[in-house]
C-alpha cells in the first residue's frame, strides 16, 4: 500500500554574488578520472538522500566591472553591447623555433584549426587527434552560433606531453604557467599531459579546445559552472570510423574510461551530498582544482541541455557568456514557472543516475489533474517511460484501492519478454522485480523545494490500497532501469475505485 505523506516545503535558490568579469586566461586544471570516495554516513533506510540547498535569496556582486549588475543593467541600449558575444585577438603564449622543436624530440602535426606539439611516439590514437579537434570545429560553432566560413582560419596550438622538460626547452611552455593535474588553457594554446586511455585524451583536448573556442570566438565563457560544465558537455563523445558525436549520454563505463562522472554523482548521492541546480550554479573557480565539481557541472548542463522545460532557455544562454555574476540568476528567472518541474527531474536524475540514461524518457509526465468523480477512474500508464501522472486528484475524504491490468514487452534482446503488472522475477532491479508496476503519491499542486516522493517507488502490482492525507495525484512507472526504456513497448490499465474510509 502507498500512504501519502506531506512533505514540508523548504527553500531552495542560493547563489552567491560572482566577480564582475571572467580572467582573460582559465586556471583549468583538469582533475584526476577519479578519486577515493570519503568514508558514507549511514542513511536511515526509508529516507531519500537529501538535497543540499541554501537560502531563497540571491546576492548581487558590488563590483564595478563590465558584468556588474547595477538597477538598469538588464535594460537599455547599452546591454546589447555589453552581452554581444564575437570573436577576440587571443594573446600570443609562444613562438616556435623548428631547429628547437627537433632538437628536443618535438613531432608537429597540423590540423586545420589545430597545431599539435607532442613528444609520444606515432601511432594512429596521437595522429588522428588533429582530426578529431577539427571535427569538433563545426560543432562548435552550431551549438554556440559561430559562422564557421567567417572563422574558418580560427587555430590554436595544442601542447601534448609526456615530459614537460623538453618543452620548456624548446620554448612552448612558459615560465606564467600554473601547476596543472591535466589540462590547462590560456590565450591561443592549450597544454595537456599525456593520458593512459585513448578516450579520455580525446575528451581533454576537445574539454580545453571548448574553453578556447568559446573565450577566442565568443569573447566569454560564462560563470565557472556552465564554463566547465559544457566543456565536460562537449567532451563526452563518441569516435567511430573517423566520425565524432560530442554531447553524448556515455553509453558505459568500459566506453569511456577515466571519465568517472556518472561515479561521482552515484557516490555523492549515496553520501549524502546530493547538489540542487542551484546550489552547483554557485561554484566557485578555485573548486575545480577537485574533481567533485566537474561531476556535478556536467551533470547540470548536460541535464539543462537535454530536458525540454529548460533546453530552450539553456542554449539562449550562448548569447550572454560575457556575463559571470548575473548570468545565473538570467537562466533561472527564464525558466521561471517551469522550475519546480524542473528541479523535481534533476532529483529523478541524480537518484537514479546511470550510464546510458535516457534523458527524455525519464522526463516526468504530467497531466491536468481532474477532481475524483464517481466511484472509479481509469488511466493508462505507458511501459517505455518514466514517472507519469494518472491525472486523477485524489483527496482525503476518501481511501482508495487501485488496480492494474496488461500485458507488455519489458524487454528485448532478440527475444521479447513479456510482462503484466507484477513484472518478471528472473530479473530485478533495485531489489524489485523488473517491470513491476510501482507508484508513489506527490501533494497536488506541487510546489517543489522539498525532496519529490517521486525517488521512492512503492510497489503496486496487480493492485494496491491508498491513503490520501491531502489533495495528491498518483505517480507510476514501470519498474526499469533508466537506460532500458528505449526496448520495452506497451501499456498498462490503471482501475483507481474510491473506498470510504471506515
Amino acid at each position: 500500500m502507498i500512504r501519502f505523506l506531506v512533505v514540508l516545503i523548504v527553500g531552495v535558490l542560493f547563489l552567491p554574488g560572482c566577480g564582475s568579469s571572467e580572467p582573460p586566461t582559465k586556471p583549468a586544471a583538469k582533475p584526476p578520472a577519479a578519486e577515493t570516495p570519503a568514508p558514507k554516513p549511514p542513511e536511515p533506510k526509508k529516507e531519500p538522500p537529501k538535497m543540499r540547498s541554501g537560502s531563497a535569496t540571491f546576492s548581487k556582486p558590488s563590483s564595478d566591472g563590465a558584468d556588474a549588475l547595477g538597477d538598469s543593467f538588464f535594460i537599455g541600449d547599452g546591454l546589447r553591447e555589453r552581452l554581444k558575444v564575437g570573436r577576440v585577438e587571443p594573446e600570443v603564449q609562444f613562438e616556435v623555433d623548428p631547429a628547437r622543436l627537433e632538437a628536443n624530440g618535438i613531432r608537429v602535426l597540423a590540423g586545420k584549426h589545430v597545431t599539435l606539439y607532442t613528444d609520444l611516439p606515432s601511432s594512429p590514437e596521437i595522429d588522428e587527434l588533429p582530426q578529431v579537434f577539427d571535427a569538433a570545429y563545426p560543432q562548435w560553432c552550431d551549438y554556440f552560433r559561430v559562422d564557421p566560413v567567417a572563422s574558418d582560419d580560427w587555430k590554436i596550438k595544442a601542447v601534448l606531453m609526456s615530459n614537460k622538460q623538453p618543452f620548456k626547452d624548446a620554448g612552448l611552455f612558459p615560465d606564467t604557467l600554473p601547476e596543472f593535474l591535466h589540462g590547462y588553457y590560456q590565450g591561443d594554446a592549450i597544454w595537456l599531459l599525456d593520458q593512459p586511455s585513448d578516450y579520455y585524451r580525446r575528451h581533454l583536448i576537445i574539454h580545453e579546445g571548448t574553453h578556447a573556442f568559446m573565450m577566442n570566438l565568443l569573447g566569454g565563457a560564462g560563470p565557472p559552472w556552465y564554463m566547465e560544465g559544457m566543456a565536460e558537455h562537449f567532451g563526452t563523445h563518441r569516435w567511430e570510423n573517423g566520425q565524432l558525436e560530442t554531447r553524448v549520454m556515455p553509453a558505459s563505463k568500459e566506453a569511456t574510461p577515466m571519465w568517472g562522472r556518472i561515479k561521482i554523482i552515484q557516490d555523492e548521492v549515496a553520501g549524502g551530498n546530493a547538489l540542487s541546480l542551484t546550489r552547483i550554479m554557485g561554484t566557485p573557480q578555485q573548486s575545480f582544482l577537485q574533481n567533485r565539481p566537474y561531476g556535478w557541472c556536467w551533470g547540470a548542463c548536460a541535464f539543462l541541455d537535454n530536458h525540454s522545460l529548460s533546453q530552450e532557455a539553456f542554449r539562449e544562454m550562448v548569447t550572454q557568456v560575457r556575463l559571470t555574476g548575473g548570468f545565473s540568476e538570467r537562466l533561472l528567472s527564464e525558466l521561471g514557472d517551469v522550475f519546480p518541474q524542473l528541479a523535481e527531474s534533476w532529483e529523478l536524475f541524480v537518484t537514479n543516475a546511470e550510464y546510458g540514461y535516457d534523458w527524455q524518457r525519464n522526463e516526468v509526465l504530467y497531466r491536468d489533474p481532474v477532481p475524483f468523480s464517481g466511484d472509479v477512474m481509469t488511466a493508462e500508464i505507458s511501459a517505455d517511460r518514466g514517472w507519469q501522472s494518472t491525472g486523477i486528484l485524489l483527496d482525503a475524504n476518501s481511501n482508495f484501492e487501485v488496480s492494474a491490468s496488461g500485458q507488455y514487452v519489458i524487454r528485448d534482446d532478440g527475444q521479447e519478454w513479456a510482462c503484466e503488472p507484477n513484472g518478471v522475477t528472473i530479473h530485478y532491479v533495485k531489489g524489485k522485480p523488473l517491470g513491476l508496476l510501482v507508484g508513489a503519491l506527490r501533494s497536488e499542486p506541487w510546489q517543489g523545494g522539498a525532496i519529490t516522493p517521486l525517488v521512492t517507488a512503492n510497489e503496486v502490482g496487480l493492485g494496491t490500497s491508498l491513503f490520501p492525507e491531502g489533495p495528491c495525484v498518483l505517480f507510476l512507472k514501470v519498474n526499469e532501469s533508466p537506460d532500458q526504456l528505449g526496448d520495452n513497448q506497451g501499456t498498462i490499465q490503471v482501475q483507481i475505485k474510491r473506498v470510504e474510509k471506515k
